[in-house]
């Protein structure tokens, strides 16, 4: 898998904790082996059209991505109780 990142999940990722970031480097390698990595707890989302997907990444925070063929596009992150509400 191929990881390509949207501008808006660039500009969020600058503005996590410090500890978040450093976790978050782990996930997306995670996220490149297998989507489907226990550690990520990674949760199809029930949303029509385009299958989204959810992983976490510490306990409060949440990544939002789709697949596209070979791509992982990480698109959102987010705080747990705000993140699926940007979805709608």
């Amino acid at each position: 898998m191929i990881l390509l990142k949207t501008n808006r999940y660039k500009r969020i990722t600058a503005t996590l904790p410090v500890k978040a970031r450093k976790i978050l480097v782990e996930q997306e390698i995670l996220l490149i082996e297998n989507i489907f990595h226990p550690k990520l707890h990674t949760k199809k989302l029930k949303i029509p059209g385009i299958p989204v997907f959810s992983f976490r990444i510490t306990r409060n925070y949440r990544g939002i991505f789709r697949i596209d063929g070979e791509y992982v596009i990480l698109s959102a992150i987010g705080h747990r109780k705000d993140i699926y509400q940007s979805l709608e």
